[in-house]
């Protein structure tokens, strides 16, 4: 019994450690999979990601430019702040300011929609 007690108590520990997803289904990574402006033109990018987890966003595109901000997400938005982000660095990730509000228009396990008033992007779960 002592040592049923003492492996309980252990495991407890041990799952208590690990960080869980904030965020649900939006923590992860994603990538890109077009990009429709409110102009009416559409863009298909080579390999850029959005990765969320916790408070934190990354935006990267392979063999181009990494960005770091910070988020808010409510369940119907998704407020992102680049501080120290230039906006011609964030047009390729459909982003054009600095402070960037996203209404969240669909977001299961594998797929995610966001619109601004300045795109609308699509993206799978990579």
């Amino acid at each position: 019994m002592k040592r049923y007690i003492i492996a309980t108590l252990l495991v407890l520990i041990v799952s208590a450690c690990g960080k869980t997803p904030i965020n649900g289904d939006l923590d992860g990574r994603w990538q890109i999979m077009k990009i429709e402006y409110t102009s009416g033109e559409e863009e298909t990018p080579e390999r850029a990601y959005y990765s969320v987890a916790l408070h934190t966003i990354n935006l990267m595109q392979v063999g181009g430019t990494s960005q770091t901000g910070n988020m808010e997400y409510t369940g119907d938005s998704l407020f992102v702040v680049m501080p120290i982000s230039t906006v011609e660095n964030l047009f390729p990730f459909g982003i054009n300011r600095t402070e960037q509000r996203f209404g969240v228009k669909e977001l299961t396990s594998k797929h995610l929609v966001l619109q601004s008033d300045y795109a609308r992007l699509e993206f799978r779960k990579f």
